[in-house]
């Protein structure tokens, strides 16, 4: 958890600082490598979203969860999907049309201030309000359901996004430790052509 609010919130200034490169100087192979990392990073964070909203929160809302927490967190939910369903449309559109970089990396700054802030919310919750109902099998329950439900491509995307910000003691936080460590390269080139 603690990993994916921070490669959301490592990636999303990059993206805004090579969106903002792009309003200036406009390039059409940089815009469709940015447009294509977007739609990937867009969909990682709507898949964690939809992860807790289809099954972390009901799990703790049935074990006697804190609902004013988990009401905060769906409402936050709610509200972040519309800045990221705006997000993706613009970036979608870049890769056709460089025009609009300045807006998209407007934008992008927006979704990453709302996530920081959403992150902290989740992460303040997850260890206060709603401690008591979150073990280790709530924990499982939730690492395989997103396992479950992510798509396919994810399997070299997600561990290795997550190994490029976890610090040496938070290796055993990073999923399919190999896989990352293999498709680290592969990573690293596509975030060089899209970001720089």
């Amino acid at each position: 958890m603690l990993l994916a609010h921070r490669a959301m919130t490592t990636d999303l200034p990059r993206i805004a600082e090579a969106a903002t490169r792009l309003a200036a100087a406009p390039d059409a192979t940089r815009a469709e490598a940015l447009s294509g990392y977007i739609d990937r990073v867009h969909d990682l964070i709507a898949h964690h979203h939809e992860g807790e909203d289809a099954y972390l929160w009901p799990t703790l809302r049935d074990l006697g969860g804190d609902e004013n927490a988990i009401a905060l967190l769906t409402a936050e939910h709610q509200e972040l999907d519309k800045f990221l369903s705006e997000w993706h449309q613009v970036a979608r559109r870049l890769s056709t049309d460089t025009s609009v970089a300045a807006e998209l990396a407007r934008i992008t700054l927006e979704v990453h201030d709302r996530i920081v802030a959403h992150a902290g919310d989740e992460e303040t919750e997850l260890v206060g309000r709603l401690a008591p109902v979150l073990d280790n099998s709530v924990w499982k329950g939730f690492e395989t359901h997103m396992r479950k439900t992510a798509p396919g491509w994810t399997l070299r995307f997600m561990p290795a996004w997550l190994l490029g910000v976890a610090e040496p003691g938070e290796l055993s936080g990073v999923p399919a430790l190999p896989v990352a460590r293999l498709f680290r390269g592969w990573l690293q080139r596509k975030q060089r052509a899209a970001l720089g």
